[in-house]
């Protein structure tokens, strides 16, 4: 084969770097264009942050505008709550607890929704219908569990919806936002809990131990029943519906 007809050669760094304008999203009213691209302050290393942009229909209209600062590490992942928020995780000094902030479109005004030193936390359920708050899951009361609360995020302002006793691994959400199933575990099996509603304690479903597994997915759309990867009675995972009455 003459070289001539050989594939190009790419550098080995091209499959790793980040990209040069990436992670679009629409705000809510279809208003602004939000994106990452690396961007360098103070000739430190470039990082990828958020900027917005104005639309005129489906057009750009006007600059970009760089709406974070961020130094230390790429933003890796960011969301927009209603039209005037943005959502991002963020640690500090690499330390791995991770933070829900919260930035402001027309201010521009970073707010650590969770600031709380050695605290690691992460969005539980965004409540899309409710334009000022989200659920999130922290492990500020005890470092081994975390709890849920209901969070302003424009305030900052938190209310505990649910304190985990200690063998919660994962919370489950209705489609109103209401916090109606748990996983707990206590290293051997593993149970799924079910509440009717938020006043209500939980209550077991199913237990199972490591040859099977029930993995919610979602609630039905009544929000009775439960969607969930299962493989329970068969050799592979399928999709059910777990009803609370005859689970």
């Amino acid at each position: 084969m003459s070289r001539e007809s050989l594939p190009p050669v790419y550098p080995l760094t091209d499959f790793f770097r980040n990209p040069d304008r990436g992670f679009f999203r629409l705000s809510d009213d279809g208003r602004w264009l939000a994106f990452m691209e690396p961007v360098s302050f103070d000739d430190g290393p470039a990082r990828m942050n958020i900027f917005v942009q104005e639309l005129d229909g489906s057009t750009p209209a006007g600059e970009a505008r760089c709406l974070t600062r961020e130094t230390e590490r790429d933003i890796a992942e960011y969301y927009w709550k209603g039209s005037d928020i943005l959502l991002y995780a963020k640690d500090f000094q690499g330390d791995e607890n991770f933070h829900v902030v919260a930035v402001d479109l027309h201010a521009g005004t970073v707010s650590d929704l969770t600031p709380y030193p050695e605290t690691r936390a992460g969005i539980a359920d965004d409540l899309y219908d409710d334009p000022d708050h989200i659920l999130v899951a922290h492990n500020h009361r005890e470092p081994q569990s975390f709890d849920v609360y209901r969070v302003n995020v424009r305030t900052g302002e938190e209310t505990l919806l649910a304190e985990n006793p200690g063998n919660i691994i994962a919370w489950h959400t209705d489609h109103h936002g209401r916090l109606r199933a748990a996983t707990a575990s206590d290293g051997l099996e593993t149970t799924l809990l079910y509440r009717e509603s938020e006043t209500d304690g939980f209550r077991p479903l199913i237990t199972t131990d490591f040859r099977s597994s029930v993995s919610p997915e979602l609630f039905t759309f009544d929000n009775r029943c439960l969607y969930a990867l299962s493989n329970r009675g068969r050799d592979c995972l399928a999709l059910v519906i777990i009803d609370p009455d005859n689970p």
